[in-house]
Order: C-alpha cells, then structure tokens, then sequence
C-alpha cells in the first residue's frame, strides 16, 4: 500500500508517499481500506513537533504516519472484534493515545472508537467528520452546555469544526453569532447563524452579552471576548493548550477539553447528514501525494470547511 511519512519534524515538504505492507489490525482493532482521510491542525501540529502530543514522539518512531480520523470499509477484524463484520463501511478518528497513521492506503483502528456508516452515506464527507464531529460535539453539549435560549458567539464559524458548532448549538436551541471572513457571511447566514465580518467588525460592537462564548481561533480572540461573557456564563476554547488564565482573573468559567472518541454522537451525526439534516462542507478532497498541499492550507488558517486525502485518486 501507500502511505504519508515524515522522517522529521518540520514544514510540509517533510510529507512524502512511500511504500509500505498493509498493517494487521491488533487485538479490539480493524483494518479499513480507507476512502478518505480528514486533514487537521493537530495534524500539522504534529508534524512541526508544536502539538502536545508531540512531545511523546522519539527519534526511533520515525518514519511517522499522521492522520487519526478516517472512512473506509473493514476488510479485516482482529481479535475480539464482533462490533464490525468484514465488509461493513464505517468512520470515525482514533483516540489520542493509538497512532492513527490514517493517511495511507489501509489503517488499523481501534473498532471500539468508530462509528457505521449509513449505507447510503457519502464517504468521502464521512472520511473528514470524525474528529471535528467529536470535537464539535464536546464543545457544544459538554464544555459549552449550551440549553435551549442560550446566547453563543462562535469564533471560526466557517471551518470545519465551526459550521458543525454553529449548526449543533442552533439544534439545541441556542441564538448563535458566529465569526468568519467577508467571504464565509453568506455561508454562516445558511447555517442559521448571525454572520460577523471579523475582518471589519469587532463582535464587541455587534454581538450582545452571550452565555457560551466557543472559540475556535483563540489567539486574537479569546481575550476580546471575555468582554462578551454574561455573568454566570463560560467560554470554551477549542486548542487545547489554550491559557486560560486571562479568563479565570476575571472569575470567568474556562472550560478546555481534549477530543476524544464518540461513535454514537458520529453516528447520530452521519444519520443527520444524510437526511439533510446536517450540512457537512468539503472544501477539497486530494490525493495523498498533495498531503503537504492540505497541510500548506490548513496553516493558512483560512480554509472553509474540511479537506480530506482520498488515496484513490491520483
């Protein structure tokens, strides 16, 4: 098979295709041959050694394979697995402490951390929900616990994890403000957000006092928008080595978090996406030789939506 390495960390010219034997799937694993890979910051963030995760990475397990959310079809179970047959399409991203190596040809993954597919479900969108899905799922029922009648300022709205928590606050029953660039208003106005130029228009100024402030961006905005906090009310910053700090002086609820895995919420969401009931947007599916491409536009920190890698195309 394929698959995406890096031999150190460094800057996306580091990512390169190589030849590899297909992986046997452990004990509680699968194997999938994956139809599509999702492309993430903690991704880049591991691949120049800035993430968290990063720091448990030694010299002796490189050559490295990043990804850690995928779709695919099982085409092997390892031992005591009875949750997926041989076959079956499912999705999801592996918990923070198993390698993931998603980007490639085949991945062996936890069983335990996926979700099935619906079989009328496109798999190429489900190959980049996993760990945004999980992630936006956490930022708005646990960390955020945002009720019915809640004010929520959402800050990235456009990006992959905040069109899913502008659209999952609003099923909850929250009136949402969300950010984005000139561009991203009309998208967010869709999602049924009020929209924010950032670019021209401090939220301050616009956006009254909100009970859950959930904040994607973080280094421009997190402090701005304590200001925004209503008295009893909380901000969630989604990095996960945000400083809270400036949050926690002001006596300010902080609440961070760190993805993890949960098939039933992915599932709920993969069976809301295909009955129109979730919008799930695809900015680019490329194949896995353009993994520094992907990586170049997600640190652009202006991409709308998901990229994913899709191994077969070429």
């Amino acid at each position: 098979m394929r698959e995406v390495r890096i031999d150190r960390f460094g800057g996306p010219d580091e990512l390169y295709v190589a030849d590899a034997p297909q992986p046997t799937p452990g004990p509680g694993e699968v194997l999938i041959k994956v139809r599509a890979a999702g492309v993430n910051p903690l991704d880049y963030k591991t691949r120049d050694g800035s993430s968290g995760l990063a720091r448990n990475i030694r010299p002796e397990d490189f050559p490295l394979v990043l990804g850690r959310e995928a779709s695919g079809t099982v085409t092997a179970l390892g031992e005591g697995v009875t949750r997926f047959a041989v076959g079956q399409p499912v999705f999801g991203m592996a918990a923070l402490t198993h390698p993931g190596r998603c980007y490639a040809e085949y991945a062996a993954l936890p069983a335990a951390d996926l979700a099935p597919a619906p079989a009328d479900a496109d798999l190429v969108a489900l190959g980049g929900l996993g760990l945004v899905g999980d992630t936006a799922w956490l930022a708005v029922h646990e960390a955020g616990r945002v009720r019915p009648g809640d004010k929520v300022l959402v800050h990235g709205g456009a990006g992959g994890v905040g069109q899913l928590v502008v659209q999952l606050a609003v099923a909850a029953g929250a009136e949402v403000w969300a950010t984005a660039s000139t561009g991203n208003q009309g998208r967010l106005a869709d999602l049924g957000a009020h929209p924010i130029d950032y670019r021209t228009t401090d939220p301050r100024d616009v956006c009254p006092l909100v009970d859950v402030v959930i904040d994607g961006v973080y280094f421009d905005t997190f402090v701005p928008s304590l200001d925004l906090v209503a008295p009893g009310g909380r901000i969630v910053p989604i990095p996960s080595l945000a400083d809270v700090t400036p949050a926690t002086r002001r006596g300010i609820e902080a609440v961070k978090f760190m993805a993890r895995p949960m098939p039933d919420a992915l599932a709920t969401m993969a069976g809301d996406l295909t009955a129109g009931r979730l919008s799930f947007e695809l900015s680019a599916a490329l194949p896995l030789e353009r993994a520094a491409d992907a990586h170049r536009a997600i640190e652009s920190g202006h991409t709308r939506g998901k990229i994913v890698l899709d191994p077969s195309l070429s």
